[in-house]
């Protein structure tokens, strides 16, 4: 199998200054879990996708730790699950 088998047509888009609001809306409204960043010259900018969505702060999704936590794990393991997230 390959993957024009399983892709959606036509691709949704948005540009790089859409809001994160108008971005989750779009793609709950068309049921897609990922949405290219595309620039006014068609260039891709980046990708969101629905973990882009969870356990980050500035949105306040992200998961609430004790702050002796940080003390116990260190700040480089706290970091790198951000990063995974």
């Amino acid at each position: 199998m390959q993957a024009e088998a399983i892709m959606t047509t036509p691709v949704v888009t948005v540009g790089p200054g859409a809001s994160i609001a108008d971005a989750a809306e779009l793609m709950l409204a068309r049921k897609i879990g990922c949405l290219p960043v595309v620039r006014d010259d068609g260039t891709v900018a980046g990708i969101i996708s629905e973990g882009d969505f969870l356990r980050r702060q500035e949105l306040g999704t992200q998961r609430v730790r004790p702050r002796w936590l940080e003390f116990v794990v260190g700040p480089g393991k706290l970091a790198n699950e951000y990063v995974l997230a």
